[in-house]
């Protein structure tokens, strides 16, 4: 196996500082407009500490120093840095630093931290540890501004054709921030645009489309999980009349990314099966599930996207939870047949002394109002009572 690391160093070493060896690309047109553009993209930063990694020779880097209040320009190739200096001599709040990305160390906490392709140039199995540098070096409520390049189709000529670069897709680049939590935070891209002026003067508009800028924010978990799906005090309240104590297997259909499901395992004790209906909500739920070990083994969560052909067999439910589910669902009659046949004569998934509640919007009115029924005990549909 080639050595990645030595590769990288060698190739980045036999370029010469200059712009077309910063953005891989001669149009002088293409650079200007560019760089304006990635500038124009940063959150504010008038006052702010920046730290730049792959600086190089300082397109950004002048740029930003311009409004900050300070900017770290780190890049591993000293003659880079040389030029950074000499082209922006006349700043006096920039530090130079010259080391590996993957290896910088520092106490300082920024406001901002900004790379060009920091990842393309980084291995799979470095990423995660980049990405916790990164939550590292952040203040909270700071903000992570980069720039990559997704994969190309295999008939499309590469700019990138050294065997250490890795392209991966916006997706992608989503599951392994959103994968790495510290100290209770982690990131979440907040905007992201391909480039405007990649496609117009790049000739190659397939690979010109796969040049993104995102804006991802240092965010506490907590507000990551309760992004889809509030925990509300409404929530709460129905779960305390119902009366749900350790040992109940409770079902949440429509639990988002998860907030309902972990207040009700942490809270009651209760074993809870989590569905939610994108691979995003369930990669988030299972990464903060990871990070709670004291409940982890009291959760499940499930993905389906066709939520009203679920069938959970002989499984038994002692509170079945349902959300806004029927604004996601194609046919929502058939989750509503289902909810049917389990208030009557067979509820075969509720245990004898289970509560369901529904989130269900009436005909004929705008707003959704909560309506619960309590199932006394298996047995005929009469037996069913409003809860208090």
């Amino acid at each position: 196996m080639a050595d990645v690391d030595k590769d990288r160093k060698e190739f980045w070493s036999s370029q010469p500082a200059v712009l077309d060896s910063m953005v891989l690309c001669d149009n002088p047109l293409f650079q200007e407009a560019d760089t304006d553009y990635m500038v124009h993209y940063l959150p504010p930063i008038a006052n702010k500490s920046v730290l730049e990694l792959g600086a190089g020779i300082g397109r950004l880097t002048g740029e930003i120093a311009k409004k900050a209040k300070d900017i770290t320009a780190v890049d591993f190739m000293q003659h880079f840095l040389d030029v950074n200096k000499v082209n922006n001599r006349h700043m006096s709040n920039i530090t130079y630093i010259c080391d590996d990305f993957t290896k910088f160390q520092t106490d300082k906490k920024y406001d901002l931290v900004v790379s060009a392709w920091l990842f393309v140039n980084t291995k799979d199995e470095v990423v995660d540890k980049m990405i916790g540098l990164v939550l590292e070096w952040l203040q909270p409520g700071g903000y992570f501004t980069f720039r990559e390049s997704g994969p190309y189709d295999e008939d499309v000529p590469m700019r990138f054709k050294q065997n250490f670069f890795h392209h991966r897709t916006p997706f992608k680049l989503h599951q392994l921030l959103g994968g790495v939590v510290k100290d209770g935070h982690t990131l979440t891209i907040t905007r992201c645009k391909n480039s405007r002026f990649s496609m117009k003067y790049d000739h190659d508009i397939a690979a010109a489309v796969t040049e993104v800028f995102y804006v991802a924010k240092k965010v506490p978990i907590e507000l990551v999980l309760a992004s889809t799906l509030p925990l509300t005090t409404i929530s709460c309240s129905y779960l305390k009349k119902m009366g749900v104590v350790a040992g109940w297997q409770v079902l949440v259909v429509g639990c988002g990314t998860g907030a309902l499901v972990f207040h009700i395992a942490s809270t009651y004790g209760a074993d809870v099966l989590g569905v939610n209906f994108t691979i995003k909500d369930f990669n988030a739920a299972v990464i903060h599930q990871k990070c709670s070990p004291d409940i982890a083994s009291l959760i499940l969560f499930e993905m389906i996207v066709a939520v009203e052909e679920a069938d959970y067999g002989a499984e038994c439910f002692d509170v079945i939870l349902i959300q806004e589910t029927q604004l996601m669902m194609n046919d929502p009659t058939k989750l509503f047949a289902n909810i049917r046949m389990l208030s009557g004569n067979v509820p075969r998934r509720l245990s004898p002394r289970t509560s369901f509640t529904k989130r269900l919007l009436l005909k004929g009115i705008n707003k959704a109002e909560l309506m619960s029924v309590k199932i006394v005990e298996k047995g005929p549909a009469e037996k069913v009572q409003p809860v208090a």
